[in-house]
């Protein structure tokens, strides 16, 4: 994942208000002067300047994209400025738009914005995909600079070459705020989605099912040293770890305290909230490939390709989670298109030698796992972000069901297939593979949804509800990955954390619900972080407590009755259960697995 920089967008509406002042510390970047137009061939679109009754700008330029192009800057509206912008400094880019035309069924127009560097274009502070409506509205959107852009060479563009559309783009705006502005303070527009109102439909279905398939009968039985039942003991009942993959990625480093320089402090504060908040945690990227596998320097290894992240500190994090009774997940075996690793792999040895490399990984990495790691991404973003890049394009067009039958000979863990569904289009590409290893004799275990959101386009719960039926018809298991919601609205935050933990858990194939991160310290999107850099905690993590850890969590105080019997609805997890009678009292560790479970606890 590239931290900041390409911010990932869905197609489905968000509803706008009314438009936030811009603060009196931003300072505008771009000149007064005219956007300028590019179109790289006349088969790319044409740009056109229009007069617009009742629009005050200077200038209105209408673009028409016949398709979606290959590089949609191939289609351009830019400016060039002279400030500068710092790498991780607090920024806003404003846009005034409205789409005439599109092929997407909600109406809507989609436009790439981008702050970028004119003398290396891959030093990028700004990659990021806007939804445009079909009324004039002006779009804010708030973002940390991905890198340094040098005073004098700057450049801001719209790229529209999204899709088939007709889009009329009034101006555009870049905003700096001061070095160490709090992001969160950023002007922000009122964002909704469907299925947000408290009494929508889905809600009692949702807490049905829940009911239905999240707990069952425990039935404690107490008895004496010889066996006999006991009337009258006290049984006190305290969950203490969900069975289901409440979980988040973790940095192993700051887990473990190995090849960080964190404080104490924070690395106390990260452990203990893991330990508190968490069923299932992820290694981050610590096992995909070549992180795991290095240790040049047996002294240092978190210092091997600058990569901090290494054996002994995934090692300690996977014995940890498994000490506390949490699950873990394994991320990932293989990779659906060429990494920059694999892209010097095929150069070396060509599609035969890059194999090879996967052959390695999976030798070292699933023995290694295996007495911790209940599931993997075997093949993580089958849907290429760039064609070429495919490895059916570079390997052979099976290549994905060839992969995945290499690793089910070596584990017999669940295997699952692991995408985002932000746009139809990706959607449609991650069905169109599942399908095809299903043809070639290779279904999935399951599929994984990666689930990153922002405020800036939210797919309606029904939408999310549709896909994950899509998918659980073609496999057994389904999990949400590696969800992550960034906006600076607390309240949005907080209520699509509450809506897609509730829809997640009531779905009969879901197997858990990890998100990729909690401390914006160690977040790959900061705007999307359960805890602040302080420590501060937005409201979804009371979200996440009250139902994680309250409407989802069993405690109980009972008393045995004249069979022993203590007996209540609890949801599935692991358990301390204390007895007491007649002076005595022990405490077991107990399971509850399935409904009706009925643990003989001997007070002796």
């Amino acid at each position: 994942m590239i931290r900041y920089l390409i911010l990932p967008f869905v197609a489905f509406a968000s509803l706008h208000a009314q438009e936030p002042q811009i603060p009196s510390e931003a300072v505008a970047l771009l000149p007064e002067a005219f956007i300028t137009p590019k179109v790289a061939k006349p088969e790319f679109g044409t740009i056109e300047k229009v007069n617009i009754a009742g629009e005050t700008a200077k200038q209105v330029f209408r673009v028409t994209s016949p398709t979606k192009l290959q590089k949609s800057y191939e289609l351009v509206l830019n400016k060039n400025f002279t400030g500068a912008i710092a790498k991780d400094q607090v920024c806003l880019f404003v846009v005034r738009a409205r789409t005439l035309e599109s092929e997407m069924a909600d109406g809507k127009g989609r436009i790439t914005c981008a702050v970028q560097n004119t003398k290396d274009y891959s030093s990028t502070a700004l990659w990021k995909t806007q939804i445009i409506g079909k009324d004039w509205e002006t779009a804010y959107f708030a973002f940390i600079a991905g890198n340094d852009i040098p005073e004098g060479v700057g450049n801001a563009k719209i790229a529209i070459g999204e899709q088939k559309q007709i889009i009329e783009v009034a101006d555009i705006q870049v905003y700096r705020f001061p070095v160490g502005y709090d992001i969160f303070k950023a002007p922000q527009m009122k964002k909704t989605y469907a299925g947000r109102e408290l009494d929508a439909p889905w809600r009692g279905e949702a807490e049905a099912r829940i009911a239905k398939l999240r707990q069952g009968q425990l039935n404690v039985v107490v008895n004496d040293a010889l066996g006999k039942p006991i009337e009258g003991a006290k049984v006190t009942v305290r969950m203490k770890r969900h069975l289901f993959g409440f979980g988040s990625a973790v940095d192993v480093n700051m887990l473990s305290g190995l090849g960080t320089k964190i404080s104490q402090e924070d690395q106390i504060k990260y452990r203990n909230t893991v330990d508190e908040l968490f069923s299932r945690v992820v290694p981050e990227n610590g096992m995909r490939v070549g992180n795991i596998e290095n240790e040049a320097d047996p002294l240092k290894p978190w210092e091997t390709n600058n990569r901090l992240r290494t054996k002994a500190a995934v090692l300690w994090t996977l014995q940890w989670a498994k000490d506390k009774k949490m699950t873990s997940r394994g991320h990932y075996l293989s990779w659906g298109y060429l990494e920059s690793w694999a892209a010097d792999e095929v150069k070396k040895g060509g599609p035969a030698g890059l194999m090879n490399r996967y052959d390695q990984h999976l030798a070292f990495a699933l023995p290694f796992a295996a007495p911790y790691v209940d599931e993997w991404d075997a093949l993580n973003h089958p849907v290429p972000f760039v064609e070429a890049d495919a490895l059916y394009n570079v390997v052979g067009p099976d290549v994905y069901p060839e992969i995945y039958a290499k690793i089910r000979k070596q584990t017999d863990k669940l295997l699952f297939v692991n995408e985002d569904t932000f746009n139809p289009d990706r959607t449609a590409g991650f069905e169109k593979h599942i399908k095809h290893m299903i043809a070639k004799g290779q279904t999935p275990d399951g599929c994984g949804f990666q689930s990153h959101f922002s405020d800036y386009a939210i797919p309606s719960i029904d939408d999310e509800w549709k896909t994950y039926q899509n998918f659980g018809s073609m496999v057994k298991h389904l999990t949400v990955t590696e969800y992550d919601f960034q906006t600076l609205d607390d309240q949005l935050h907080a209520d699509h954390m509450r809506d897609m933990l509730t829809l997640c858990y009531s779905h009969p194939k879901m197997t858990g619900f990890v998100i990729w991160g909690f401390w914006e310290s160690r977040h790959w999107k900061p705007t999307a972080a359960m805890f602040k850099a302080d420590w501060t905690e937005r409201p979804a993590v009371k979200v996440w407590r009250d139902l994680v850890k309250g409407k989802w969590w069993t405690n109980a105080d009972l008393t045995s009755d004249g069979d022993g019997k203590a007996t209540l609805p609890a949801y599935f997890g692991w358990y301390d259960i204390t007895i007491e009678h007649g002076g005595k009292t022990k405490t077991f560790e107990v399971k509850h697995a399935v409904s009706g479970s009925k643990p003989v606890l001997k007070l002796e």
